[in-house]
């Protein structure tokens, strides 16, 4: 299996989930700080127009694949990688692994709703994870921070963000020597519930793969 991949000049990680956990966990193990995001279609169609966005995809130290479609784009998709991301096994592993460290997370969003939701869902199936705060940023004059001293005063190992694209990868780019968390993790936009399923689903799969092909095609246009 292909372990990393390019997509319009952007470099994603195709680990499995296993293999994923096992190499955060070894760069965890020291104080620095680390970034991962989960990756979809939408972000990677903004980096192409959003220097910002393709910026912050290159400098994180892992990504996720969170499409399928993704992979099916570059002739890089199998059932096991499939199977992973439909069924979101990257969040749910990381939260066992956060859960078993007993270790604190600090929760930002631009969705009140979305972020309650996803609260819920980490107290309902990980009671022993700790969520030592929580902040919802609505337009970033004069929040961000106090939204970053927040997130140090309350001194959590992980930043839990879903945050929408760009403004996730700018808030990251923008205050990434402040925080003193041990792990940035850009959940974005990401929904843990089953996937679309019928013939909607169907078609709106592989629009936002078609987008994404014509994407590739474009960049190896102008690279030629």
């Amino acid at each position: 299996m292909i372990k990393k991949i390019d997509i319009a000049g952007i470099r994603l990680d195709n680990y499995t989930v296993r293999e994923a956990i096992l190499n955060l966990e070894r760069e965890m193990s020291d104080q620095g700080f680390h970034t991962v995001e989960e990756v979809n279609t939408d972000t990677l169609m903004l980096a192409a127009s959003d220097e910002t966005v393709r910026t912050a995809l290159k400098s994180l130290n892992h990504t996720v694949i969170a499409e399928s479609g993704i992979l099916e784009a570059v002739g890089a998709s199998s059932y096991q990688r499939r199977n992973e991301i439909e069924h979101h096994d990257f969040f749910y592993e990381l939260m066992r692994r956060i859960e078993r460290g007993k270790k604190g997370i600090y929760l930002i969003g631009d969705s009140r709703e979305r972020m309650d939701a996803i609260a819920d869902r980490i107290e309902g199936l990980y009671p022993d994870c700790v969520l030592v705060g929580s902040a919802m940023l609505e337009g970033w004059e004069g929040t961000v921070d106090a939204v970053v001293n927040d997130i140090n005063a309350a001194t959590p190992d992980v930043v839990l963000s879903v945050l929408s694209s760009p403004g996730q990868e700018i808030f990251l780019m923008e205050n990434r020597d402040k925080l003193s968390a041990n792990l940035w993790y850009g959940m974005g936009t990401v929904e843990l519930e089953a996937k679309e399923k019928g013939i909607v689903g169907f078609f709106r799969k592989l629009i936002r793969m078609h987008r994404l092909e014509k994407q590739i095609h474009n960049y190896e246009s102008q690279l030629q």
